[in-house]
């Protein structure tokens, strides 16, 4: 071959690679994806609102931990769907990224149950503000729980639990007459009151009558000085 036709084909090769070198890659224009946003409800009992409004009517109700998903955001307010169907709006402060698993007891001598039903057998009895784990959930409102208390495994009604520690009031009764050492004394908690202390057995309230002070007996009249006697003969004529 002669040096003409080489000298072509190679320049012909080299317009080729620099072509490959220059082109721009083609660009394809997709649709954008939505991605599904998942709460999970973050109160015992969660009313779903008909509109976005506080006073606005219930249309349905979900539970602790119950995933719903958003479908439409006005401000605070997610209209949401939980997995069953139930539809409606709820506030962004009802709403978690994460299932909730710490709980509180809510009543003083609750029964942990061995089954998830109130005739089963009584594990043991929990104290107000018991912490709690939350282990699983049934359809029927109970929960099978962990107390760290105890060390106990079994089932409550979810309605005996709170997100946050209830505020308690201590009253200490007598049962027994005698003094206050030798009385038997009963710790009564009442739930929802605001935190108050008994005072001290033995020791009066500031806020209590002060006792009157005994009454000091008059003082008795000093007796009345005798007249001057005269002495005889003082006033005799001289």
């Amino acid at each position: 071959m002669s040096m003409f036709p080489r000298l072509l084909m190679l320049i012909s090769l080299a317009l080729g690679v620099w072509g490959c070198a220059t082109t721009e890659p083609v660009k394809v224009e997709t649709a954008p994806v939505e991605r599904e946003t998942f709460f999970y409800v973050g109160a015992i009992e969660l009313p779903l609102k008909s509109s976005p409004e506080p006073d606005s009517s219930i249309v349905a109700s979900v539970s602790l931990n119950d995933r719903v998903q958003q479908l439409e955001r006005r401000g605070s307010w997610f209209l949401v769907r939980s997995e069953d169907g139930r539809q409606g709006w709820a506030n962004d402060r009802d709403l978690e990224l994460r299932p909730i698993s710490e709980l509180y007891v809510r009543r003083w001598g609750v029964s942990l149950r061995a089954e998830p039903q109130k005739s089963s057998k009584s594990l043991v009895r929990l104290r107000t503000n018991d912490q709690v784990t939350l282990l699983e959930e049934k359809p029927k409102g109970w929960v099978k729980i962990s107390v760290p208390r105890t060390g106990k495994t079994g089932w409550l009604e979810l309605s005996d639990l709170s997100l946050t520690k209830v505020a308690v009031r201590r009253v200490i009764r007598s049962k027994s007459g005698g003094t206050a050492s030798a009385a038997t004394e009963e710790v009564v908690e009442e739930a929802g009151t605001i935190p108050e202390e008994a005072p001290p057995s033995g020791v009066p309230s500031l806020l209590e009558p002060k006792p009157a002070a005994a009454a000091t007996p008059p003082a008795k009249p000093a007796p009345a000085a005798e007249p001057h006697k005269a002495k005889p003969g003082m006033f005799e004529p001289l």
